[in-house]
């Protein structure tokens, strides 16, 4: 399909209108978290429970408190807790559908060990948890910025609230006018970007991102949209660690030389990994692999870091009309969750 066509009928679910009130979605949901009782708490370190999108937005912040937070915030993708977890920990928990079982057990692990908890979820056995007073937390309600329901497609839910449950509790130090002042921007941005274009170039390949830090988080956020939205395989590597690893494995097997190669470069990203960037492209095209680049349009690491996951969530949705297929359901996730037991969302 034609991206200038209406794609309406191919999207019944409402990905693109959920998209589209990305910003809105963090305005809600920060909004939420700032009115909640989470208190000021003291701590020596900070690990964030969560998976997939919700997990997204704590290596998004992650990326963002890197070069000015003192104390050790990790990201953790998995069922319990690392044994470097004490009682001076605070453990946040960021799940979506407030039913996700690896943050499920991370909140027992950290009751045994003592740790303070901070949760947020929109329902789930975690709404039950904070509604009861039995852990602190904030509970979230997307309104009506997230059409579908679908966590896939509602990154600015898991992110708004996590942003406000973190300055609460003492970790970031964000204001109301700052957040809002960088989801301005990208709302302007996104008028002139070039997604379709990229997108359009990217259909039927295997599209393969890089960037560095700060915005590593961004990228991991970008490429599990993808691939959830399009349906597409997509892969990511960070700069200047893929220079130590990738350079020599890009001609074997043959289809190596039929995938794209997007970069996310920034005037925030370290000199030489500019440089890097430079002289990866220059290798790249030696070895007849294509490539593009991307700058980062917005003015601040917070609004750049927006700005990354938010493009190539439209560049999945924009592979998938072009697949001239639905970007809403999920069937294998829903049979892999009826597999587990587990809620679907």
């Amino acid at each position: 399909m034609n991206l200038n066509e209406d794609f309406q009928k191919l999207d019944p679910s409402g990905v693109e209108k959920a998209l589209t009130l990305f910003p809105e979605q963090i305005k809600t949901t920060f909004k939420q978290a700032m009115e909640s009782n989470i208190p000021s708490l003291n701590f020596d370190s900070v690990i964030v429970s969560g998976m997939g999108g919700s997990s997204n937005a704590g290596k998004i912040i992650q990326g963002l408190l890197e070069c000015v937070y003192d104390k050790p915030f990790v990201v953790y993708n998995d069922y319990d807790l690392p044994s470097w977890v004490n009682k001076n920990t605070l453990v946040v928990i960021n799940s979506y559908s407030g039913n996700t079982e690896e943050s499920l057990s991370a909140i027992i692990s950290a009751k045994k060990i003592g740790s303070q908890i901070v949760a947020i979820a929109t329902g789930g056995k975690i709404r039950e948890m904070i509604t009861n007073n039995e852990i602190l937390g904030v509970i979230i309600n997307p309104e009506e910025t997230n059409p579908t329901g679908f966590p896939k497609s509602g990154l600015g839910v898991s992110l708004g609230g996590l942003i406000g449950a973190l300055i609460k509790v003492g970790v970031l130090k964000l204001t109301s006018e700052e957040l809002n002042s960088a989801l301005d921007e990208l709302i302007e941005t996104r008028k002139n970007w070039n997604a379709k274009e990229i997108a359009q170039w990217l259909h039927g390949s295997i599209p393969v991102l890089f960037s560095g830090r700060p915005f590593l988080g961004s990228l991991n956020a970008g490429r599990n949209a993808m691939c959830e939205i399009s349906r597409n395989f997509t892969e990511f590597y960070d700069f200047p660690e893929v220079n130590h690893v990738l350079v020599e494995a890009t001609q074997k097997p043959i289809s190596a030389l039929s995938k794209k190669y997007l970069f996310f470069e920034s005037k925030f990203i370290h000199e030489r990994v500019k440089l890097r960037f430079k002289i990866t492209k220059e290798l790249f095209k030696e070895q007849g692999l294509t490539t593009k680049t991307y700058e980062l349009k917005t003015s601040s690491v917070l609004s750049q870091s927006l700005e990354l996951a938010h493009f190539c969530a439209w560049l999945g949705f924009y592979i998938s009309i072009l697949d001239d297929s639905d970007p809403g359901p999920e069937p294998w996730i829903i049979k892999l969750k009826e597999s587990l037991s587990q809620p679907v969302h």
